[in-house]
């Protein structure tokens, strides 16, 4: 027994310094646009010129930093969470008001923080402890392929968490939910679904994990693994019923208006121009996640079936996606973990290739 607890202390202070490790890298990655800032908090919700969420960051920040267009998500969130549990609050500050309401989960766990500065660090600190907790997550995974589970900490690098810890972007909280689904779902499946099911309540997109394991799944599996859609259909009918529509969608219905980002594959990479930073950035996306994939098939299936329906969202992304390359990589937000953990399978293969030859040399 006391060997067991030694053992478990040792895993619980591995898996803290490899939180720790990763939070440490995404930082030193993003607080220096905070300093370059004057220490303006604003610089982490992307407020833009013409975005209609302006209005209300300026009541807690008179001088917000400012992008030059319509900002980003970030700003959305920030109303969202200062006005909850009265979303029509929102409304006349928040663009695509259904959209952003459906990934409710961010900014309900901040908004028990005051509006201002405290709130804006809550949305900071979710997302690195996300960013902390998808590392040990990767680490679990690495172990489970005969790796080291130090290679979490490279999770300090994915560009979608990083863009989501720089912008309070929802995308950190939900990677890191549906990557521990995958290390939770075959040993505790109902864990498992429940953390698929806060990720599909905190991006919809997550919703492509719970997929990918039905596909492997058996009958039993497969029953409990279709909570998680049917919860989000239940929300976002529930969000239709109590919201208006978003404004400037052009959609109509609840359908147009969730596949509204969605195009003809390689449509939209097409529009935003072939040569374009996005583009190329893209085709990485793509070769990376194709490589991962084949790699993982016998492994890890369910992150090879994930990586394969990102790389289907990815080249279905519209010209609004496609056109800012971070936005690529939010939609492929598994490539950069999954060509770690396909570094880590390819090279137990070569060990595993090698030991007879030498038992053979001996």
């Amino acid at each position: 027994m006391t060997t067991t607890a030694t053992t478990r202390r040792t895993h619980w202070t591995r898996d803290a310094l490899i939180a720790l490790g990763a939070m440490a890298i995404a930082a030193v990655l993003v607080l220096p646009q905070l300093t370059s800032h004057d220490g303006n908090v604003t610089v982490f919700l992307r407020v833009g010129r013409y975005a209609a969420s302006r209005p209300y960051v300026e009541r807690a920040f008179p001088h917000p930093v400012l992008t030059q267009d319509y900002g980003h998500d970030g700003q959305q969130f920030y109303v969202i969470a200062s006005t909850f549990p009265h979303p029509k609050t929102a409304i006349p500050y928040v663009d695509h008001i259904r959209y952003r309401f459906r990934r409710i989960l961010f900014p309900l766990l901040v908004s028990p923080f005051r509006s201002g500065a405290p709130l804006v660090w809550a949305m900071f600190a979710v997302n690195l402890l996300a960013i902390g907790a998808a590392a040990v997550a990767l680490g679990r995974l690495a172990t489970r392929l005969g790796g080291s589970a130090w290679v979490g900490v490279l999770i300090g690098f994915c560009p979608a968490l990083v863009e989501s810890l720089q912008g309070s972007l929802a995308d950190g909280l939900a990677f890191a939910l549906a990557l521990w689904g995958i290390v939770m779902w075959r040993r505790q499946i109902v864990a498992g679904v429940v953390l698929f099911t806060l990720a599909a309540l905190t991006r919809e997109t997550s919703l492509v994990v719970p997929a990918a394991c039905f596909v492997v799944a058996d009958a039993r599996q497969r029953r409990w693994l279709v909570i998680p859609p049917l919860v989000y259909v239940g929300w976002m009918f529930l969000v239709a019923a109590l919201l208006p529509p978003d404004r400037g969608t052009g959609s109509d219905t609840i359908l147009q208006d969730v596949t509204a980002q969605l195009s003809v594959p390689f449509r939209g990479w097409l529009q935003t121009g072939a040569g374009s930073p996005s583009v190329r950035l893209g085709l990485i996306l793509l070769l990376a996640s194709g490589l991962a994939a084949w790699q993982l098939r016998h492994r890890l299936p369910e992150v090879s079936w994930w990586l394969v329906f990102d790389a289907i969202l990815l080249v279905c992304s519209n010209e609004a996606v496609a056109e800012r390359p971070l936005n690529l990589a939010r939609v492929a937000a598994m490539a950069l973990p999954g060509l770690v953990l396909a570094c880590v399978d390819w090279s137990r293969t070569r060990r595993t290739s090698r030991s007879p030859r030498r038992l053979a040399a001996a």
